[in-house]
């Protein structure tokens, strides 16, 4: 899995809206999942959206490396998926999985699934979080 296609399954898996709304934690949200910042402006263009998009996701990825530092040979499918959790819930949320941190660091994709599914976030969006987890469970 490239890089083009992570950036594909996180605008699949956030939906797009030209208009911001209050997201399930309460935030002002729009485009691709994007939660307004205290003074930010919001895009009334596709395009605005696409280049807050490019912000955000180029953020996740470095956010998702600066957690996987300890885990040099990750599988490429497994860093991918903790790029996408890093987009939706920030590098601060997800470095509290931390039994999936060190599943990952162990290269024990199954023990990071299930660690994945056992947390607040699998509960709040329970489909997303199978979907992720059952990516992970796969990978050999």
């Amino acid at each position: 899995m490239d890089i083009e296609h992570t950036k594909e399954a996180v605008k699949k898996e956030e939906g797009f809206r030209l208009e911001t709304y209050k997201c399930t934690e309460g935030h002002l949200t729009g485009g691709y999942g994007h939660k307004m910042l205290e003074g930010e402006v919001a895009p009334t263009t596709h395009q605005g959206w696409v280049e807050i998009f490019e912000r955000d996701f180029a953020r996740a990825m470095t956010g998702a490396d600066d957690l996987l530092t300890l885990c040099p040979n990750i599988d490429k499918t497994a860093r991918h998926i903790v790029v996408e959790m890093v987009y939706q819930m920030g590098s601060y949320g997800v470095s509290k999985f931390k039994g999936m941190l060190k599943a990952l660091q162990d290269e024990d994709y199954k023990t990071a699934s299930v660690e994945m599914l056992s947390s607040k976030w699998a509960k709040q969006t329970p489909n997303r979080a199978n979907r992720m987890a059952e990516r992970m469970a796969n990978i050999s």
